[in-house]
């Protein structure tokens, strides 16, 4: 599986996939600003959705690259939670499974 190139300023995600043989540049390719990596499952908004981008780039500043996110509900047991869909949930989340 590859990750996606996001550049929050464009508003645009590129699918990648690894060929090790080949560099990966963290530039995006449409207006030359820095872009980040993001896990596959990273699911971009419309590039009208200025909410969508907004919270996604909060829970990537926050440390959150779409990768996997678990509760702990007892010792040994842990659930997969989702991502959240507001910035006010998303504050929340971000409290809770941040890991220091």
């Amino acid at each position: 599986m590859g990750h996606k190139k996001v550049c929050f300023e464009c508003r645009k995600a590129f699918n990648l996939i690894y060929d090790f043989n080949v560099e990966q540049s963290m530039i995006c390719p449409d207006c030359g600003n820095p872009a980040v990596f993001l896990n596959h499952k990273f699911r971009p908004p419309k590039k009208q959705d200025k909410k969508g981008w907004e919270l996604a780039l909060f829970l990537k500043d926050h440390g959150f690259y779409f990768q996997s996110a678990y509760a702990h509900i007892v010792p040994g047991l842990y659930l997969q939670v989702p991502y959240p869909s507001s910035i006010e949930e998303a504050k929340e989340f971000v409290t809770k499974y941040k890991r220091l």
